[in-house]
């Protein structure tokens, strides 16, 4: 009676755990090219990827949709999908924004930061607040909140950044949840309000970051690492690739940048 008790209980276990599900990483496509100078991803997944002055779009499929070569352009630093019809393009050879249909036809002027009296920006970020946008002026050490609208108009001004938060080299700069982020190359994130307050600064092993699907991400070495507003920060899950230089999340479908390779994956779940 004691065996077939316990006979019982290991096919009702097996059963159980046999349901048990767990995540795991599914390539759905990749995207290379010969070289890459920066890259992004729409709202539709639509991925953007320039090398020098040639922007390349591709659709969800992975087949190019658009082409241009423009040198008027310089070399594209930054992609910024700002609407589905107007893509933002920095080049900081050139100092100027520039901005794209869906076509990748050129619209309106190109703007030229020199008008803002900004001698070398290094970066920029999209902001919340309309069509305004954070620049780091690299030479004067500062950072500053534009409008696109107004020639000439700055909104706000972090000065002496460099001497607040001993700042090294600048690697990326995003707003999320009413909060500027910056990540240097000395793997430090400094973080502030938008008035301008520094709110935190600490060291960390994260070499790239972004913010998507209502959540902000950071990556190293080893794991994906998401933080949702207001809530505490935990390990999302074991990158898939070795050596990821760069990545984004769009619509829950996750993008690695290895070389010159840019890898889309989904999460699927595995029994």
């Amino acid at each position: 009676m004691k065996q077939l008790i316990l006979i019982c209980v290991l096919l009702i276990s097996s059963s159980f755990f046999g349901q048990i599900t767990t995540n795991e990483w599914k390539e759905m496509r990749s995207v290379s090219t010969e070289s890459v100078s920066c890259w992004n991803v729409d709202a539709f997944n639509q991925l953007f990827v320039a090398n020098q002055s040639t922007l390349i779009k591709y659709s969800t499929d992975g087949t190019i949709l658009y082409k241009i070569s423009d040198k008027s352009l310089g070399e594209i630093q930054q992609i910024i999908p700002v609407t589905p019809l107007k893509i933002l393009l920095f080049s900081e050879m050139q100092q100027r924004i520039c901005f794209v249909d869906n076509t990748l036809t050129l619209v309106d002027a190109c703007i030229d930061l020199s008008d803002y009296e900004i001698e070398y920006a290094s970066h920029i970020a999209r902001s919340g607040r309309g069509d305004k946008l954070w620049v780091f002026d690299q030479i004067n050490s500062r950072i500053l909140l534009i409008d696109l609208n107004q020639k000439g108009k700055i909104i706000q001004e972090i000065r002496n950044t460099k001497g607040l938060i001993e700042i090294e080299q600048l690697i990326e700069m995003i707003e999320f949840d009413s909060k500027l982020y910056l990540l240097d190359n000395s793997k430090k994130l400094t973080v502030f309000d938008l008035y301008g307050s520094l709110i935190d600064q600490q060291k960390t092993e994260t070499h790239s970051i972004c913010s998507s699907d209502n959540a902000f991400w950071s990556i190293d070495s080893t794991y994906l690492i998401k933080e949702e507003r207001e809530n505490s920060s935990h390990i999302f899950n074991k990158i898939p690739l070795p050596d990821v230089i760069d990545f984004q999340v769009i619509n829950n479908q996750y993008y690695f940048q290895e070389n010159n390779i840019i890898h889309i994956f989904e999460i699927v779940e595995k029994k």
